[in-house]
Parts: structure tokens; C-alpha cells; sequence
């Protein structure tokens, strides 16, 4: 197959029930079907994703089902843009729905005339159900700036949400694509964030530039799928905690280095803004409490990871 302009990757697990919607919608883009391809790789799912994604395949030949046997989804982001043919490559969690000029958009930004290495586009919430008053929209919001450009260069070190992003197939296969000892697996793998990894790494050789990198394009809107358990405090003060240790992973910070206490730090500046924020009322008080308990919980898997891995 000779190269196209964009390979869209899902990379999924026993999503059976959600992965038809955001397949359906990619059916429905504006964009021409003749520039993009669509692959899903089935990072050994045990329902009937397969069946599913069968369909698909059948009636759409820009749609393509493959089976990754390695579980993790660094495994299955790399087997994905292995498969690809296009220059650029564009990812989309399986959990999405996107709207009709994503495409269009993504692709546009990608190739940008100002050459950005890789893009990001708007992540808003799709909730299973009404979540309660304390849950805002900011929780799950995943946007960079109000419109087109570059990020900020100190926004840029850890890029953008992985469910919503594109670069190029060239840069992947320069970096390595993503690390195996990153990215969540059905057997518990402890470490989350490939894509953040992935984004730290190419801005460290890029610094000099680092606002001039990473573009954000908020027409390249998806809705990410936002089940009640997100509103369950245990699970966001873990998914926080994880998310730190990521971060002392991906930046081999040692522990009561200066790098250690510069991150720490942070802790004091979001005590300062919990009780700012309490007495000006912007929110509900429970929402700034839970708030102030992520940043903790993210502190204490940096000290952990950072004390772990010396």
C-alpha cells in the first residue's frame, strides 16, 4: 500500500461495547476516505471486540483490524504504528467519540507550514451519568490554550493527553516509539504515561525551542468516555499517585535531590491555593478538598517511585 497522509490508530481492550461508536464516527469524518487510513489493534481482548471491529473492516476498506498478543499499551501503540503506512500517524482512545471535522483538523495542524512535531486536540468529558456537584468539568478537561498554536514552553515537557494526539511516523520510529516499562496492561502493570514519556523525550532535545514544538488544535475536538467510577475518590487519589510515579520515572528524579525538592515545592504552592480557593468560593469546598488531595497523592508517588528506584 503507498503511503497515505494520515494512519488513525485505536489501540484497545475489551471495549466491545464503546470502540463501534468512535468507529462509526471516524465513518463519518469530512475528511476525504482516500487520506486516511484506520487501524485497531486488539491488545488481546477477551470479548467480542474482534466481532466488532470485523464488521467494520468489511463494509470500510480504509479500516483495518489487527491483534496484538504482547498486553500493555505501549506494546499496542508501537504494533500500531508499525502497521501504518501513513506520514503521519494520529491516536484516539477506544472510549472516544470524535466529531465529524477531527480529521480534518488534525491533519491540517499536522501539517502546519510552521512544522509542529506533534499535535494535541481538544479532550472534553462524555459522562456515563450525571456526575455529582462537587465533579466539575475541569477534572477530566484536557485543553492547552483557548486556540490554535503553540503550547507554552513550560507547558511543553509533558505534551498531551494520548488519546487524542498525532506526529509523525518518522519521529516515532526516531524515538523508539513508546517505552514497554510504561503504559497500564490488564495485569496491573504499575506505571502509566507512555505518551507523556514519549513527549519529555523529544522535548529534552528540543529545549531550545520548547514553545515552538507542540501545537494544540481545539477543532480536532474529541469526548472522552467518563464512567461514574472517575467520580470515586479512591480511584482518583490513586490515578494521581500513578501519574507521580510516572513522572519520577520519566525524570530519574532521586530522592532529596534538587530536582526532588523543586517538584516538592509544589505541595506548598497547592496549600496555598486550597485555602485561597476555599475562601473566594469559585467552587464547591469538596471539589477544592479532593483537588488539593490529588496534588498530595501525586507528591507521594514521586517520593515513592523516587525512592524505589535509587
Amino acid at each position: 500500500m503507498s503511503e497515505l497522509p494520515m494512519s488513525v490508530v485505536i489501540c484497545t481492550y475489551n471495549r466491545a461495547d464503546l470502540i463501534g461508536k468512535a468507529l462509526e464516527d471516524l465513518t463519518h469524518q469530512t475528511l476525504e476516505k482516500s487520506q486516511f487510513e484506520v487501524i485497531v489493534v486488539d491488545n488481546k481482548s477477551t470479548d467480542n471486540t474482534a466481532e466488532v471491529v470485523r464488521v467494520f473492516e468489511q463494509k470500510y476498506p480504509y479500516i483495518r483490524y489487527v491483534y496484538e498478543a504482547n498486553a500493555g499499551r505501549s506494546n499496542a501503540r508501537n504494533r500500531g504504528w508499525q502497521e501504518a503506512v501513513g506520514y503521519y500517524v494520529a491516536y484516539l482512545d477506544d472510549d472516544v467519540r470524535v466529531c465529524p471535522d477531527w480529521a480534518v483538523s488534525m491533519l491540517g495542524a499536522l501539517r502546519h507550514a510552521s512544522r509542529p512535531l506533534a499535535v494535541g486536540g481538544l479532550v472534553e468529558p462524555w459522562y456515563e451519568s450525571k456526575p455529582p456537584a462537587w465533579f466539575i468539568r475541569d477534572f477530566e478537561l484536557r485543553s492547552w490554550r483557548k486556540e490554535a498554536g503553540y503550547i507554552s514552553a513550560k507547558q511543553a515537557p509533558f505534551g498531551f493527553a494520548g488519546g487524542n494526539m498525532g506526529i509523525a511516523r518518522s519521529l516515532l520510529q526516531q524515538y523508539g516509539g513508546f517505552s514497554p516499562e510504561l503504559g497500564g496492561d490488564s495485569t496491573g502493570m504499575p506505571r502509566m504515561g507512555e505518551e507523556t514519556d514519549l513527549f519529555f523525550r523529544i522535548y529534552k532535545d528540543n529545549k531550545d525551542k520548547a514553545d515552538r514544538i507542540f501545537w494544540f488544535e481545539p477543532d480536532a475536538a474529541i469526548q472522552h468516555w467518563t464512567p461514574a467510577r472517575n467520580w470515586q475518590i479512591p480511584y482518583r487519589l490513586e490515578r494521581s499517585r500513578a501519574s507521580g510515579a510516572a513522572r519520577a520515572w520519566m525524570m530519574q528524579i532521586k530522592p532529596y535531590s534538587l530536582d526532588y525538592w523543586r517538584v516538592m515545592a509544589f505541595g506548598a504552592k497547592a496549600t496555598f491555593r486550597f485555602f485561597r480557593d476555599l475562601v473566594t468560593g469559585k467552587n464547591p469546598a469538596k471539589t477544592e478538598w479532593i483537588r488539593y488531595r490529588q496534588t498530595l497523592a501525586y507528591l507521594k508517588g514521586i517520593h515513592q517511585e523516587s525512592v524505589a528506584g535509587r
